[in-house]
């Protein structure tokens, strides 16, 4: 999955879409609308993309992330491991101060 031109989230497809580990691929997924199941409403990510010309610094999500914290705008986030996928995401950084499980949805309109 990527985000502003970079990887946000890598690994098994099934775990991807089953298990996002990432807070974009939770809100992408999200999103998916599904025949058969009935959901009150579809998943909607707050903000809009950024231009590829002014990507926001350290974490490009980071103005459009409900778990955003004082260190994603300052430091862009290498892939790190999150389960079976790696993620760009501080939230999965074992030394991060405030380290939590991305949840399984993101914020709804």
């Amino acid at each position: 999955v990527m985000y502003a031109g970079r990887i946000a989230e890598i690994g098994p497809v099934s775990d991807v879409i089953h298990r996002p580990q990432h807070p974009y691929t939770v809100g992408l997924m999200g999103s998916i609308p599904t025949f058969g199941h009935e959901k009150e409403r579809l998943t909607q990510i707050n903000g809009s993309m950024p231009r590829l010309t002014a990507i926001p610094s350290g974490c490009a999500f980071h103005p459009r992330c409900v778990h955003a914290f004082d260190r994603c705008p300052r430091e862009r986030p290498g892939l790190l491991p999150a389960g079976s996928s790696m993620a760009a995401c501080w939230l999965h950084d074992p030394a991060s101060a405030r380290r939590a499980a991305p949840q399984t949805s993101a914020v709804s309109a």
